[in-house]
């Protein structure tokens, strides 16, 4: 009877082991809006008609949108998130996000994290909000995350300049919004082990690229993914296929560090779910366009190796697989060079 009860604890054991493996827990999906409705900035703007048609497919009962702060406690926290969750947040605190952008939202009750780099804010930028623009926004239920204080690529500086830029934007909160954000969100999407490292000094809860993927509780808390969303890359049936994509479950990723030391970089890592494995794919794109590369699958191991130097420059790799259950996993990583 003992070896019975040990086999059968065994047996299950396995089981909830492999119900793991095939099953994400928890996938959202968090977009990233600079500018609405400014054509002189097609590349940091969406149109009014491409935001209007957003709004009306996320307005969907089969979605659910929820606070990014909320999302990453949940996630945190080992909580549950609802199915086909999306989060919204915006950079830059571009004038166009108070007179276009969040009146929209609000309309339709949709929370929103606002990242802002604080050297344009001020009374004589007239491209961007002011701290009275800013507080009335955060009154209203806008979440403010943290961007730096002036936008330089921050893989660029010293860890010196970058902690200044921290210093400063933090005292410029305290004394204009009386907290520090908690969330923090590179400029450029660029970071290093470096940064991330400084950013958990400073008690950041987490950290967002501009890469795009779908976050899921194996995601790097520190350089977490985000759908941009502008003219080129901002019409429906993109939004639409991204909105409904789940996590793929990526752990063991190297190089570890978004900034590139050797070039090529080897690329490696493993999926909770390796029956995904046939059907994955991985695209890797520079300034120069798709990049050659090999694939080799190892049960749950996937190694990829490139066919030539990376550019100077942001590049990008997306690894796509479609489970039994028709639906897309999707990770993405950003690497710096």
């Amino acid at each position: 009877m003992f070896i019975l009860k040990i086999l059968f604890i065994f047996f299950i054991s396995l089981n909830i082991s492999s119900s793991y493996a095939s099953n994400i827990k928890n996938s959202a999906v968090v977009f990233m809006y600079h500018k609405f409705g400014v054509s002189k900035y097609p590349s940091t703007s969406v149109t009014i008609d491409q935001f209007d048609a957003h709004l009306k497919e996320f307005s969907k009962k089969k979605y659910s949108i929820k606070s990014v702060e909320f999302i990453m406690d949940t996630i945190i926290n080992d909580g549950n998130l609802p199915d086909n969750t999306i989060g919204i947040s915006v950079d830059d605190a571009d004038r166009s996000f108070y007179e276009v952008g969040w009146p929209k939202l609000k309309d339709r009750g949709f929370p929103v994290t606002l990242f802002v780099n604080t050297s344009t804010i001020h009374e004589n930028n007239k491209n961007y909000l002011n701290w009275n623009q800013i507080r009335e926004l955060r009154d209203e239920g806008v979440s403010i995350g943290a961007h730096s204080h002036s936008h330089y690529h921050m893989s660029d500086l010293s860890i010196d300049e970058v902690r200044n830029e921290i210093e400063i934007s933090n005292n410029i909160f305290l004394n204009e919004l009386g907290d520090i954000p908690p969330l923090f969100a590179f400029p450029y999407g660029e970071a290093n082990e470096e940064i991330i490292n400084l950013l958990k000094e400073y008690k950041y809860k987490v950290a967002f690229g501009q890469h795009s993927g779908v976050i899921n509780e194996t995601s790097n808390l520190y350089y977490l993914p985000r759908f941009s969303l502008n003219q080129r890359y901002g019409e429906i049936d993109r939004v639409k296929f991204a909105a409904n994509a789940k996590g793929l479950g990526i752990y063991d990723f190297i190089p570890t560090d978004p900034s590139i030391k050797d070039n090529p970089p080897f690329i490696g890592f493993s999926l909770l779910d390796e029956k995904l494995a046939p059907s994955l794919d991985c695209f890797i794109f520079d300034s120069k366009g798709q990049v050659e590369k090999e694939i080799f699958k190892f049960n749950e191991r996937i190694e990829i190796r490139l066919q030539r130097k990376l550019t100077k420059g942001r590049s990008r790799v997306n690894c796509t697989a479609k489970g039994k259950d028709g639906f897309w996993r999707w990770f993405g990583h950003q690497f710096y060079l």
